[in-house]
């Protein structure tokens, strides 16, 4: 979760992060550090997210029937989806309507329908704002996943059946950023992840696997040249692209790995039990008020690339305090209210 704010604290001018983009920024330090981390190191999120979301569904396939998988998914992932997209509607119209942080809002170009601003739209745009094209446009994840769900039956069967062709299809629509009724992003993953638990296979092997493959050498290497590419305007778009694509699924190895090396001697650790309560915190809070947060500390202290590189470093960690503040005293106000916000999680 805290790898997905900073990617989402980019600062460039042009925060849009499309798959190995280039830019128009000078090549130094400050800009080559946030280009490697938000376009390059931590782009692992959404596919690991997606690879153990899938793992998890056919871990505890047994425990429900399609409907009541649907039903459950609804709470865990719809409820919390519509809570965290009215309040970052509710927190853009109020900043909005204000003289003073108006601007902000809308240098942030995080409103639909061409950044209009939101007392202006209708009640039906206003629902579709909502529902479709919130705001906190990271909730996307939740809504692909729910749609995932209902379709696990039928993603089950056909990997059961034609698991080689299947995979082959999803890693294209990947690969090529394309989605047929939902986004294409996660599907490939998805559907890994729960052949990976079907297959029942042993997933301490990783480790065997990335050490052999020689995965520490060339992957750091990789993400080196990646984002020099990013800065060499002479070079051809696809190459970026498909060098940014080729280099996700090692990432995601690589992660998985270091975890059981590292983060998971700590899960014993009883301060981290408690941060990780609040997760989704993280997750829903960050956008929209990371744009705007970003958007006011730049007007104030100007635009020169190391401060954008002090305020990429410095400004996510405040948001990620800010949203554990918000969350934990959510929590002591009102368990049920906290856990609108999660899905019913504690």
């Amino acid at each position: 979760m805290m790898t997905v704010v900073y990617v989402h604290a980019f600062n460039f001018d042009d925060r849009y992060l499309w798959p190995g983009r280039p830019f128009e920024e000078a090549m130094n330090l400050s800009n080559f550090f946030q280009v490697l981390v938000a376009n390059g190191l931590f782009r692992f999120g959404i596919p690991l997210f997606f690879l153990r979301s899938g793992f998890l569904i056919a871990d505890t396939e047994d425990r429900y029937t399609p409907l009541s998988r649907v039903k459950k998914r609804f709470q865990t992932l719809v409820v919390p989806y519509l809570a965290w997209s009215f309040l970052g509607l509710m927190l853009t119209y109020l900043l909005e309507i204000s003289p003073s942080t108006a601007p902000f809002v809308e240098s942030s170009w995080l409103r639909p329908f061409n950044n209009t601003p939101l007392h202006q739209l209708d009640w039906l745009q206003r629902l579709e704002a909502w529902v479709v094209q919130p705001i906190s446009f990271q909730l996307w994840f939740l809504r692909s996943l729910f749609i995932y769900s209902i379709l696990y039956p039928l993603l089950v069967k056909g990997l059961q059946r034609f698991p080689i062709p299947i995979l082959i299809f999803f890693g294209l629509t990947w690969i090529l950023s394309v989605g047929f009724v939902v986004e294409g992003e996660g599907l490939f993953f998805f559907s890994l992840g729960i052949l990976l638990r079907k297959r029942e296979v042993n997933l301490k092997n990783l480790s065997v696997l990335a050490d052999k493959i020689k995965l520490w050498w060339w992957l750091p290497a990789l993400l080196l040249l990646k984002t020099w590419i990013s800065f060499q305007n002479n070079i051809p778009i696809p190459v970026g692209y498909f060098l940014h694509k080729g280099i996700q699924a090692p990432l995601v190895l690589a992660v998985w790995v270091l975890y059981d090396k590292t983060i998971g001697l700590l899960t014993s650790v009883t301060w981290l039990d408690k941060l990780n309560r609040y997760n989704f915190y993280l997750y829903g809070f960050h956008v929209p008020v990371l744009y705007f947060a970003t958007d006011w500390v730049l007007h104030i202290l100007g635009r020169n690339d190391y401060i954008r590189g002090g305020v990429y470093l410095v400004l996510p960690i405040i948001i990620m305090g800010i949203a554990f503040l918000f969350g934990w005293i959510l929590r002591q106000i009102s368990v049920p209210a906290f856990k609108v916000f999660t899905g019913g999680r504690n």
